[in-house]
C-alpha cells in the first residue's frame, strides 16, 4: 500500500512535465499539419506564423508569441520522418531531465527552469527580433531544454548515463559536449540567432542554479567567479528578507505587540482586540495601512475556517 501511494503521489507531481510533452506534441503536430491548409484554403496566416516568434507577430503586437515559440518545433513542409525523430528526441529528453528534476528539486524548479528560461529567451530575443528587423520564424523547444540541462548538469554532474544505450558517460561531460558542438556548428554556418538561442538559455540556467541553490558548477575554472556571484546573491536575499519584514511587521505572529503597552501579542484574537480597541477611541481613520491590512487578512481567515 506504502509503495501505492508513493507512487501516486510522484504521479501527481510528475503532471506539469506530461502536460508540457503533451502540449508540445499538440501543437508541433497541428502547426505542422495546417501549414499548407491555413494560408491555401483559409487565406490566413499559417499557425507556425501566429505562434512562432517574429518581427510580423511583434510588430503586431502577439504578445503572446514569446511564450508559445518554444511549445512547437520547426515546420518545414508538411510531415518528414527527420522532425518527427527531432520532436521525439526533445520530448524524450524533457521528460527525463524534466522527471528527474521534479524528484530533486520540485515542480516549481522545473516549471521555473523550463518555462522561465523559454520565456526569458523570447523576451531578449524579441529585442534582437525588433532592433535588427529579423524576418524569419523563430520557434523550438530547444531554448527552454538547454537551460533544463544546463541546471541539471549542475545539479548532478558526476552521474553517468549511457550514450547509444552503451557508451558510459559522465553528465557534465554529454552536456558541456552538446552545447559546445551545437555553438560552433550554428558560428561556423553564420547562424548567430541560433547562437543566440543557445547562450541565453545556458546562461539562464547556470545562474539559477547559482543563486536560487547557491550550487557551483563542476568546473573549477569558474569558482571564484561563483562564489563572489552567490556571496552577491546572499546579501540581497537578506536585504530583501529584511524590507520584506519592514514593510510588514505583521508577517510573523510571534512578532506583534500592543499599540498602548508594546507588549508582544502572540494571538490573532489579542490583535483583534487591540485594533478594535483603538478603533472606538479614536476612530477607524487612526488605524495604520498595515494594521488594517491585517485585520482583513485575519477575518477573511476566519469565514473560510468558518465555512469549513
Amino acid at each position: 500500500m506504502r509503495f501505492y501511494r508513493s507512487g501516486s503521489i510522484l504521479t501527481d507531481r510528475l503532471g506539469p512535465v506530461k502536460f508540457v510533452v503533451i502540449l508540445t506534441v499538440i501543437l508541433s503536430l497541428f502547426a505542422t499539419l495546417c501549414d499548407a491548409i491555413f494560408p491555401q484554403v483559409l487565406k490566413i496566416p499559417s499557425p507556425q506564423a501566429w505562434l512562432s516568434l517574429s518581427y510580423w507577430g511583434l510588430k503586431h503586437y502577439f504578445i503572446w508569441q514569446v511564450v508559445t515559440h518554444f511549445l512547437i518545433t520547426q515546420v518545414s513542409g508538411g510531415f518528414s520522418i527527420p522532425q518527427l525523430l527531432f520532436l521525439a528526441l526533445n520530448m524524450y529528453f524533457v521528460w527525463v531531465v524534466g522527471s528527474s528534476m521534479v524528484q530533486m528539486k520540485g515542480v516549481k524548479h522545473f516549471l521555473s527552469l523550463y518555462l522561465g528560461g523559454g520565456l526569458f529567451t523570447g523576451i531578449l530575443i524579441s529585442f534582437v527580433i525588433l532592433s535588427t528587423k529579423y524576418l524569419g520564424f523563430i520557434s523550438g523547444t530547444t531554448p527552454a531544454l538547454y537551460a533544463l540541462l544546463t541546471a541539471w548538469m549542475i545539479l548532478m554532474p558526476e552521474i553517468q548515463v549511457l550514450v547509444f544505450f552503451a557508451i558510459p558517460m559522465k553528465v557534465k561531460w554529454l552536456i558541456t559536449g552538446i552545447l559546445a558542438m551545437n555553438f560552433l556548428v550554428d558560428i561556423s554556418n553564420g547562424q548567430f540567432f541560433n547562437s543566440l538561442l543557445l547562450l541565453i538559455p545556458v546562461v539562464y540556467g547556470y545562474f539559477y542554479a547559482l543563486i536560487i541553490w547557491k550550487t557551483h558548477s563542476p568546473y573549477k575554472i569558474f569558482y571564484n567567479f561563483e562564489k563572489v556571484v552567490i556571496r552577491l546573491a546572499d546579501k540581497l536575499e537578506t536585504r530583501l528578507q529584511k524590507s520584506q519584514s519592514t514593510i510588514d511587521p505583521f508577517s510573523n505572529s510571534s512578532k506583534i505587540y500592543d499599540f498602548k503597552t508594546g507588549r508582544l501579542i502572540l494571538s490573532d484574537q489579542e490583535f483583534m482586540d487591540a485594533c478594535l480597541e483603538k478603533i472606538s477611541k479614536h476612530g477607524r481613520h487612526s488605524l495604520s495601512f498595515i494594521e488594517k491590512w491585517r485585520m482583513r487578512r485575519i477575518s477573511k481567515r476566519r469565514k473560510k475556517q468558518s465555512k469549513n
